[in-house]
């Protein structure tokens, strides 16, 4: 397990402020965030590369918080990979191992043999880095992380250089690995579908500070601020008036109306989880609107429906959109469930993007 306590540090003028976070042992948390967020910086401040300025790494019961970077049994991956370009593959996954005092012994070489395996390496193990392909690369980028057995693997956005195909096929190697080593894993990604498919936990951060954790489904579908909400994609983001307060009331509970004013600013539900329908539609909540826009982007269907000059937006597959025979200007019902929105409350909504 690791732990962070009110880990902060200065960096020109940029700052980690207060960063509070754990992460249970054998997940994979993934953190996402704008450019220039402090992503990075917060794996190198674990990995020890950058100096605390206050605060505690607490790694599985121990403070590492004083301890030199190999000291910290804590692997990291960049971006560049930085292979060694004068070794051979092979002496490039051994390379941690001189650091380690039993690095000769049978357990290492069994790693090995296992990390080669797992990553379909064998038939590279003689090349030098310049012959490698971006895929193989990674593979062997990965085993060196591995093969020293460490408490916790850093990947500062490991997939991002590689061409769409090979990158799903990594994405596919490194949730297998992870499954079979159990290794805890903290990786940074711009990438929200590489997140959700590898992530058992996310987190968002945001000018050096974390704006919300939790698991996959929390964080898309029950965001806390206006800014994780507009960050993960919840493009329907409904300013509440005293009207729509009423119409939502079971989402706001027992609030009295002053309250629902004042305090609930947004109702948020994601376009993936508004039905569209040509009747009345069996949902928590239930409208009916007007088609004012469609826009076809090439993978899905964007329908805008305007209800009492509240505007939605709902994603339809293209054989969905053809069966409803949708048009602008068509009359139609949508809906969406209690559990597949969400209340943005004017505290939490203190920044945007």
């Amino acid at each position: 397990m690791i732990e962070l306590r009110q880990l902060s540090l200065q960096l020109g003028n940029f700052s980690l402020k207060d960063i509070n976070l754990a992460i249970d042992s054998g997940e994979f948390f993934v953190l996402l965030g704008p450019t220039g967020t402090g992503k990075t910086v917060l794996l190198e401040s674990i990995a020890g590369l950058k100096p605390l300025t206050k605060g505690n790494i607490i790694i599985n019961g121990k403070d590492l918080s004083e301890k030199r970077p190999e000291e910290r049994n804590i692997s990291i991956c960049y971006q560049d990979l930085a292979l060694f370009p004068h070794m051979q593959v092979k002496d490039n996954i051994k390379y941690g191992l001189r650091f380690k005092k039993d690095g000769k012994s049978s357990r290492f070489h069994k790693n090995y043999e296992t990390l080669v395996e797992l990553l379909e390496i064998e038939h590279i193990l003689e090349r030098y880095p310049v012959y490698l392909s971006g895929g193989e690369k990674q593979r062997v980028a990965l085993a060196r992380a591995l093969i020293v057995e460490p408490d916790i693997l850093l990947l500062d956005e490991p997939l991002s250089a590689l061409d769409a195909g090979i990158k799903e096929t990594i994405e596919a190697e490194l949730k297998k690995l992870h499954q079979k080593l159990k290794t805890t894993t903290i990786m940074v990604t711009h990438d929200f579908r590489e997140a959700y498919y590898l992530a058992s936990s996310l987190g968002i951060i945001k000018d050096g500070a974390i704006m919300q954790t939790g698991s996959k489904e929390e964080i898309f579908n029950q965001p806390v601020s206006l800014f994780v909400a507009q960050f993960v994609g919840m493009k329907n983001l409904i300013q509440l008036s005293t009207l729509r307060c009423h119409e939502f009331s079971e989402l706001l509970g027992d609030k009295t109306m002053s309250d629902r004013t004042e305090k609930f600013a947004y109702l948020g539900v994601r376009p993936e989880n508004i039905t569209i329908a040509n009747e009345k539609v069996e949902k928590d909540y239930s409208f009916k609107g007007v088609i004012k826009d469609i826009r076809n982007n090439g993978i899905f269907m964007q329908i805008d429906i305007v209800v009492k000059e509240m505007t939605f937006l709902s994603y339809l597959t293209t054989n969905h959109f053809l069966e409803l025979n949708l048009y602008e200007g068509k009359e139609v019902f949508l809906g969406f469930d209690s559990s597949n929105s969400c209340i943005i409350t004017a505290e939490q909504n203190n920044s945007s993007l």
